[in-house]
């Protein structure tokens, strides 16, 4: 089996991470290889070279690399602005592409690639880390087994101290992982979204926000974002007739509070990013071999999510709640 070859394209922070897990999967099971890193900023390739080694290729352009036929693949690790941009391009050359979240800025860009990556035949998976977090989704099993009863509401918490930020604001960082948990626990969208945020340190770009989520049955769950805070917390909480159930999602730590006491629930904890990224090689292997497939982290998925992301800014600028236009795309099967 010849072996994926795969190029990240982003090496900041988060590309980093991205490039270890790459070189680690690929020398534990040698069915990949890191084709190449991509970064615009020479400085960030010298940084690169220094942790990673001079023997990798490096790039400060990406579109030539699109039109080369050994690769196989792409990680998008650039700013939110350009994940448009970049996966266009591969995915109109037939490369398989997992962007980091957001999927894009704009839902029409969202489902533009979901059209680009069907007319090409070619996988489209976001970054949509949590649906590989262990204690997600035993949390997923404990509310399917009736764990707490009838669930009522969810609330998350989504926070850190964070300088202020120019160039981002904190619903389109932060509010993805809260909605894609969400969608993946109750396995349905809202209908409505009501929205508040404010800058403080920034007046341009928002730094606090609290999203409140109608769902059809009246589930509502309730969102706090915030770069203000100096208690880092990635919590989800959800209260049911039975009891709640508490997890910390980087800790992968899950408690239920019922009438008889706290129990805590054993999770084997997971390499998220790892686990994201083998199984887009597993869609990627099994799209080549037109075997049927389940991709948990589709296009799709991501343009909901950025629909909802659009939704809660118009609702913040409005002063209202907005409804939630979800349009159905149908995936047309990998073969």
């Amino acid at each position: 089996m010849n072996p994926l070859r795969i190029a990240v394209i982003g090496g900041g922070y988060w590309g980093k991470k991205v490039i270890r897990e790459t070189l680690d999967i690929s020398r534990a099971t040698g069915s990949s290889q890191l084709h190449s890193i991509v970064d615009n900023f020479p400085e960030s390739l010298t940084q690169c070279k220094r942790e990673f080694g001079g023997n990798l290729e490096y790039r400060t352009d990406y579109h030539s690399l699109a039109m080369d036929p050994s690769l196989t693949g792409v990680h998008i690790c650039t700013p939110n602005s350009t994940h448009f941009e970049v996966a266009a391009t591969f995915l109109r050359q037939g490369k398989h592409v997992l962007v980091e979240k957001p999927l894009t800025l704009r839902t029409e860009e969202a489902y533009e690639l979901v059209r680009l990556a069907n007319e090409n035949r070619a996988v489209l998976c976001v970054g949509h880390i949590h649906r590989f977090n262990n204690g997600v989704r035993e949390l997923k099993r404990v509310l399917a087994d009736g764990g707490i009863g009838d669930v009522y509401y969810l609330r998350l918490r989504w926070t850190a101290l964070m300088n202020p930020q120019l160039l981002r604001e904190v619903i389109t960082d932060l509010a993805p992982h809260p909605f894609d948990i969400c969608n993946y626990l109750v396995d349905a969208w809202p209908e409505k979204l009501a929205c508040k945020g404010r800058g403080y340190r920034t007046k341009q770009n928002e730094e606090l926000a609290f999203i409140t989520a109608d769902y059809k049955g009246g589930l509502i769950a309730h969102v706090e974002l915030s770069w203000l805070d100096r208690d880092k917390r990635r919590e989800v909480t959800v209260v049911g007739s039975k009891g709640t159930a508490n997890l910390d999602c980087v800790e992968q730590k899950l408690a239920l509070e019922l009438q008889g006491g706290r129990r805590e629930i054993p999770v084997s904890v997971s390499n998220t990013l790892g686990d994201e990224i083998r199984h887009f090689y597993d869609c990627i292997r099994n799209n080549q071999d037109s075997t049927p497939y389940s991709n948990q982290s589709d296009g799709i998925l991501g343009a909901r999510v950025v629909a909802l992301l659009e939704a809660s800014r118009e609702s913040m600028f409005q002063d209202r709640t907005v409804q939630v236009q979800l349009p159905i795309i149908p995936a047309i099967p990998a073969k």
